[in-house]
Parts: C-alpha cells; sequence; structure tokens
C-alpha cells in the first residue's frame, strides 16, 4: 500500500482507472500502518528521547557551531539548534536534565497545574509524563508549555521570566543512568526495557565493536569516557548529555533566575512560588533501584569527562563525597 501511494504522489501520469476502482487502502493496510507507527513511537521514547527538559534537534542545513578549545575542555556542537521550554501561564521557564529530577519536578508542576496527580501509568510510554507537548499536557484545550527556538525570544523570556535550573552532582547523576540505563541486571526493577539499544548507541558511539546488551560500570565509563575524546558528547543520549550542554548551552547558571539541586529541601519550594502555589510538598521520590561498587577506574574517568560541568556548576552544588569502595 505504501508503494502504490508513494507512486501515486510522484508519479506524473494519472491512473486511466475510474476512481471507484482505483486502488484503495483497506481496513487491515490501515491497521498496520497504524501499528508500525505506534511501535516506532514507543522506540523513540524507551530510547529516552522525552526524558529531560531540554530539547536538541538535529538541523543538517545549519553551519557547524563549535568550541575552539582542545580535548575535554571543549566540546563540538555542530549542527544543533537549541530550544527551551516556556509556561506561558505563569511565565516561568523550567529546565532539568534527564536524571537531574525531570520525574519528580513534573510529576509536580502537574499537580500544581492540574489540579491532581498525573493520572496514567507511568509506564505506558505513549502517556509519558515527559511528553510535555502532549494532549495530555492541554487544560481546555490549551497546551500548558510552548516551545520556544527563536533566539531573540528566548533572550527576552530570559529577562522576563522566571527560570529555574535543575541540576544535579555530575558523576552521581551518571551513575545513576548507568544503574537505570545500562547496568546488568535481572528480576522486578531490573532496569529500562530498552537497555539494549542505550548500549548499543553508547558503543557506537564510543567506536566499541560488541554485541553486549548491558556493561558493567567499568565498560560504560571507558565508553564514556572514548565518547568524550572523540568530542562527540553534543551526541550522547540525554541521560549521559553533560549539563553544560543542555540548559546551560545558551545560557550559563548566573543567567538564570535560579539554580537548584533536586536533593535540597527548598527545591520544590521555588517550584511552587514559580507556580502560585502555596503547597510545596514534594511528590513520592522514585530511585534507580540497587547500587553500584564504585571502582577506582570508574571514578577517575568520570571525574576526567565531568571536570567542565564541575567547574560550570561550583558554588551551585553541595559537596559530594566520592571514593573507591563506595556503594552509590
Amino acid at each position: 500500500w505504501l508503494k502504490r501511494n508513494q507512486f501515486a504522489r510522484t508519479s506524473s501520469r494519472k491512473s486511466s482507472l475510474p476512481l471507484e476502482t482505483q486502488s484503495k487502502p483497506d481496513l487491515l493496510h490501515c491497521g498496520f500502518m497504524l501499528f508500525f507507527l505506534l511501535a516506532t513511537l514507543n522506540a523513540c521514547l524507551a530510547s529516552g528521547m522525552t526524558h529531560s527538559m531540554m530539547h536538541w534537534f538535529t538541523a543538517a542545513d545549519l553551519e557547524a557551531q563549535a568550541i575552539p578549545k582542545e580535548g575535554l575542555e571543549g566540546e563540538p556542537l555542530d549542527q544543533r539548534m537549541y530550544f527551551v521550554d516556556y509556561m506561558p501561564e505563569y511565565n516561568f521557564i523550567p529546565c532539568a536534565c534527564a536524571k537531574c529530577g525531570t520525574t519528580a519536578m513534573l510529576n509536580f508542576v502537574y499537580s500544581r497545574v492540574f489540579g491532581q496527580d498525573w493520572p496514567y501509568d507511568i509506564t505506558l510510554s505513549h502517556r509519558d509524563i515527559h511528553n510535555i507537548f502532549s494532549r495530555w499536557w492541554e487544560r481546555n484545550g490549551t497546551a500548558q508549555f510552548e516551545l520556544v527556538w527563536d533566539k531573540e525570544r528566548q533572550a527576552e523570556l530570559m529577562q522576563s521570566a522566571f527560570s529555574l535550573a535543575i541540576i544535579r552532582d555530575p558523576v552521581t547523576r551518571l551513575i545513576s543512568s548507568f544503574k537505570s540505563k545500562i547496568q546488568c541486571r535481572t528480576g522486578p526493577g531490573s532496569g529500562d526495557p530498552g537497555r539494549a539499544t542505550f548500549v548499543k548507541q553508547l558503543l557506537e558511539l564510543a567506536g566499541h565493536e560488541s554485541n553486549a546488551t548491558c556493561l558493567d560500570l567499568n565498560s560504560f565509563a571507558e565508553a564514556l569516557h572514548d565518547v568524550h575524546l572523540q568530542r562527540k558528547s553534543n551526541l550522547l543520549n540525554d541521560h549521559f548529555l553533560p549539563q553544560n550542554l543542555g540548559c546551560f548551552y545558551s545560557y550559563p547558571p548566573e543567567k538564570w533566575s535560579k539554580v537548584v539541586e533536586i536533593n535540597r529541601p527548598d527545591t520544590f519550594a521555588v517550584l511552587a512560588g514559580a507556580l502560585r502555589s502555596p503547597d510545596s510538598t514534594p511528590p513520592e521520590s522514585r530511585h534507580s533501584s540497587g547500587k553500584v561498587l564504585l571502582t577506582g577506574k570508574a571514578l577517575r574517568l568520570l571525574q576526567k569527562i565531568t571536570r567542565q560541568e564541575y567547574a560550570m556548576l561550583e558554588g551551585y552544588l553541595e559537596k559530594t563525597e566520592l571514593a573507591p569502595g563506595m556503594w552509590i
């Protein structure tokens, strides 16, 4: 059916058959197409495309942008456009990286805007709470979030709106992402169902030839390190993308109204204030299950590739003590 209709759209010849006898898609074909589209959407969601409050869209027609620094201190940002999320009703710009507490933040925002908790099973990818431009986030037919891509308007909003960036200790965040998306585990709560896809994408980006569907912490750190060495960190999945290439790509921390860690006691009070809500009670927390042994090699590599993040976030992060042999 696809081939027939694609040909019909592109061919300059007109069918000589009467309209009523020309080929039409039947219910079976339509059902197949619907299944295909839903499966594709589910695969995209499973790969973590929506699990952040920042948006990177590849644009092949844009000239490459780059930060002309050497080694791990400069990462190429080629052919990418930066978008921000804006809540017009509240004049509010929230931003958080994947594994920085986006689920907790969005649960909180939804409950204050709609007066109830997220009503859908959070494991259903087609009703993922992170899909903030879906109809599930509309109230009385009005979308709660606006995607702002125009740089001039972004600059205006960053001056006039209340902007909040939620951050996390860089190494702790990467380990959390590892446990959630990469680690070899079995049984209940054994990780993301798209784990094999996460692993495949990471290994391919690092240039590692492997059929592995999960990794240990050392292998994960080695792969991330090789991605950074090749100056490809901007191509990482949101869960592993450096924070300096996310919320702070266009605007450094000092340009935001507030920068807070998700685990700070005042974070949800700040959110409540932005949403004009008297209730700052945080939502029920969701943590990656289990702990992993932090090896000296993994810690050394992870600290090396996050130096730029730590330098940028100095003064905004509470000190986190990490040492080889710790279970984290």
